[in-house]
């Protein structure tokens, strides 16, 4: 079982909260106060603030490892905020038990860039007994495999290496320009965080390292020989190259593949023998195929199998058919990992989402055949032949799994793993006629004649309701006319509403209370999709069954949904529809009118391209900021930012790569930002930073820096690799500027500053130019020329 943290502090969120966690208490300040806590204090939610160097971001749940004074913990926190391993940051949370004493973080703050720690040399005892649990630390071992794994939304890479006392696992988060081929069999370094494989009860079951990229996998001595040019062995001499503990020398087989689950096992048989491969590999192959494998020899479950197997098609034209054996044979072991065909009755099948299972009698005697949905074939189209049911004679074909624990002289339950649908053939069909039949046509005909003499009684009852009920008709039909008119009424106020740009949240509720009354004052609610205002109050209700109506934009878009409760004793089913209809088309209309209105104040605020402010909304920005600034006296930093020859670009690549290249140009720069700094975009080519909380010039100038250096890396759009540079200027309010004019006038002047400096090779970045700001204050008009 992988890492359960992310699912316990789930649940704990989940049954307690967050209220009160660690109120009252002095905040944790330091990495090492955190971990000399027990589980029983962390479970205090103790307020922590600490800052620490991180170390690893898990690429999916976006959690970290930090470390402080070699010193390391788990930091659960869940957003992408750009870190990369080597950031310092400030974390602000509390604590939770869990194998060791975690932080949960409700705030993450980068503080600068620095180095990551020295990596501590550990040993296996070390790491199974958690004394670098969350610790920077390198091993050294023998590669026995390397596969990369595809199962995850991102691609990584799994190295298991063998050390002295046991083996590691290393899972490489970005494996870059590692190849599993190049490190089976090699002696490698790894650099990572210590961490762990744990049971259900948070116990450890195995050891790992959480690696970031492949710069910290060092290749030590490269693999003497290819392992596909080991020599081929007969698989009953499998067995000679095995050693105690793990000292197995790696073997290399060849057969046809007859069982494949990706990234678990494959079965691999040649002239009735057969060897089951322990295997990450997930290569797209089938039953049936020709196949390689390499692995070390193993003695489990009293059978030999290999460990750390890899597999690789190849060129074979022996096909194995399945050899038709009894239950003796089969219990026997004497086709232990064969493809072998069995016959007999099936007496129980199960279906879920994992396996089809079928319990099939033959010679008196139980056993199973399951089909399992990992198999690489399970979904294969089956052919058009019968389906198998309760009764059926059948053929199931499949590999003998044997059951462990029993003495190779005693009787073994054994499991038929069939690879698709198509290896159960139906020999013979049930009879129809059976007792269970002819009970339930007792049965039928016994409720006919039942419900013949019910009727009977039932009509009688009806005529005299029937004039009842026409009695009441005439006033129903009265009541149904005052209703249609309030009801118009209603509508037309609903109409006014929208048409006078009134809040969303309210026309909903005018919308619930309409379809409420036209249902006789039932629960009525809204549910609308991510991105709509939500004008729902009430609780979704139990016990009576929901009706809704769908709700769709001018586009053909689902909104969302309009449900109800009707009561039993309500009106007819046509009257609920049209109800749910009705109120349908006003929503469609409020929203339709709300969004039109969010979408034209959003193009005037933002650019279109990049969905990053405007010059518009930039200068409202800059006005805030101008306000705030005199009355706090506080000070803030503008940051021009200009690309060079981006007209180049347009010309040479064509405006799609421009626009896809000032894309990636937001993209970088807004990674440089802090969470409460804005950027924008003033012009084709020009971008505008603003610094709204600085702690002294000296922030401001590290911010307009990244941006610079962002630059550095190749921008690479569509095949093409494009050299990117962009010149910037920086202003500090009121250093540089006491009003709008003044500070956009010194950093287009350090800007222009910036790029002459470039030019002719003097400084070339932002601190050059500031020493040339008041130069180029002077001198812009001659800078521009």
């Amino acid at each position: 079982m992988r890492r359960l943290l992310p699912l316990i502090f789930l649940m704990h969120v989940f049954f307690h909260g967050e209220a009160g966690l660690g109120q009252g208490r002095a905040a944790l300040t330091h990495v090492q106060e955190v971990k000399a806590l027990t589980n029983a204090q962390a479970s205090q939610h103790l307020t922590v603030k600490i800052e620490a160097t991180v170390t690893y971001l898990r690429p999916v749940e976006k959690n970290l490892f930090v470390i402080d004074n070699g010193v390391g913990i788990y930091v659960r926190f869940g957003e992408d905020i750009g870190l990369i391993p080597g950031d310092r940051i400030e974390v602000t949370g509390y604590t939770e038990p869990s194998f060791r004493p975690i932080v949960v973080a409700k705030k993450v703050s980068f503080l600068n860039h620095g180095s990551m720690p020295v990596a501590q040399p550990a040993t296996f005892a070390d790491l199974i007994r958690s004394r670098w649990d969350a610790g920077f630390v390198e091993v050294t071992g023998h590669v026995m495999s390397a596969a990369l794994d595809g199962g995850q939304p991102y691609q990584s890479l799994r190295i298991r290496i063998k050390v002295p006392g046991g083996t590691v696992e290393g899972i490489v988060a970005h494996p870059g320009k590692l190849e599993p081929a190049d490190l089976l069999d090699a002696d490698v370094r790894m650099r990572g965080v210590a961490g762990g494989e744990f049971d259900s009860k948070m116990q450890m079951a195995g050891v790992w390292l959480d690696i970031d990229s492949w710069q910290e996998v060092t290749l030590l001595r490269a693999h003497p020989a290819d392992s596909w040019s080991l020599p081929l062995i007969p698989m009953d001499e499998v067995v000679f190259a095995y050693r105690f503990s793990n000292e197995s020398k790696r073997v290399r087989i060849t057969g046809t593949l007859t069982y494949f689950e990706p990234g678990a096992l494959a079965v691999v048989e040649q002239n009735g023998r057969s060897m089951l491969v322990k295997t990450n590999s997930t290569l797209p192959m089938h039953a049936g195929v020709g196949v390689e494998a390499t692995g070390f020899p193993t003695v489990a479950e009293e059978n030999v199998r290999l460990e750390d197997g890899e597999l690789r098609p190849v060129a074979l034209s022996a096909q194995i058919r399945p050899q038709i054996i009894d239950w003796e044979d089969a219990s026997a072991g004497k086709y232990a990992y064969n493809l072998v065909a069995m016959e007999g009755e099936v007496v129980g099948l199960v279906h879920d989402s994992r396996v089809d299972l079928f319990i099939v009698l033959s010679e008196g005697h139980l056993f199973s055949a399951t089909l399992r949905h990992t198999s690489s074939d399970a979904y294969r189209p089956a052919s058009d032949q019968q389906t198998p049911t309760i009764g059926s004679r059948v053929r199931v074909s499949g590999v003998c799994f044997m059951d462990s624990g029993n003495h190779w002289r005693d009787r073994l339950w054994f499991d038929l793993r069939m690879r698709s649908l198509d290896d159960v053939a139906v020999l013979r069909q049930p009879s129809w006629w059976t007792v269970k039949r002819m009970a339930y046509i007792v049965t039928a005909m016994s409720a006919v004649i039942l419900i013949a003499v019910l009727w009977a009684g039932m009509l009688d009852r009806r005529l005299r309701r029937q004039t009842a009920i026409l009695a009441k008709q005439s006033q129903e039909d009265a009541i149904r006319e005052r209703r249609l008119a309030r009801q118009e009424q209603e509508r037309s106020h609903i109409l006014e509403l929208i048409s006078s740009s009134a809040p969303l949240p309210e026309v909903l509720r005018e919308i619930q209370a309409m379809v409420s009354s036209r249902l006789y004052g039932v629960s009525c609610w809204f549910e609308l999709h991510s991105g709509s205002e939500d004008g729902s109050s009430a609780e979704r209700p139990r016990g009576p069954a929901i009706v809704f109506q769908e709700l769709f934009s001018h586009e053909g878009a689902s909104l969302g949904f309009i449900l109800a409760t009707p009561r039993l004793q309500s009106s007819a089913e046509i009257d609920i529809s049209s109800a749910l209809v009705a109120g349908a088309r006003l929503a469609e209309l409020a929203i339709d009118t709300r969004r039109l209105y969010s979408d034209l104040r959003h193009r005037s605020e933002y650019d279109l391209l990049t969905e990053i402010p405007n010059r518009f909304s930039m200068d409202r920005h800059l006005d805030q900021l101008m306000l705030s600034g005199r009355r706090s006296e506080a000070f803030f930093g503008l940051i021009y930012v200009d690309l060079d020859h981006f007209k180049q670009v347009n010309d040479r690549y064509g405006h799609r790569i421009g626009d896809l290249y000032l894309q990636e140009v937001t993209r970088r720069m807004k990674l440089q930002l802090r969470t409460e700094d804005v950027l924008a975009r003033i012009g084709g080519d020009e971008f505008i930073a603003l610094a709204p909380i600085l702690r002294g010039r000296a922030d401001a100038e590290e911010i307009a820096v990244r941006l610079e250096r962002c630059f550095d890396e190749l921008f690479e759009l569509e095949g093409l690799r494009i050299h990117g540079s962009a010149s910037v200027g920086l202003a500090v309010y009121p250093e540089d500027g006491s009003n709008k004019e003044e500070l956009q006038r010194s950093a287009d002047a350090a800007m222009y500053a910036n790029k002459e400096a470039k030019r002719e090779g003097r400084f070339g970045t932002v601190a050059g130019s500031r020493r040339l700001q008041q130069f180029g204050s002077r001198n812009l008009s001659d800078l521009s020329a």
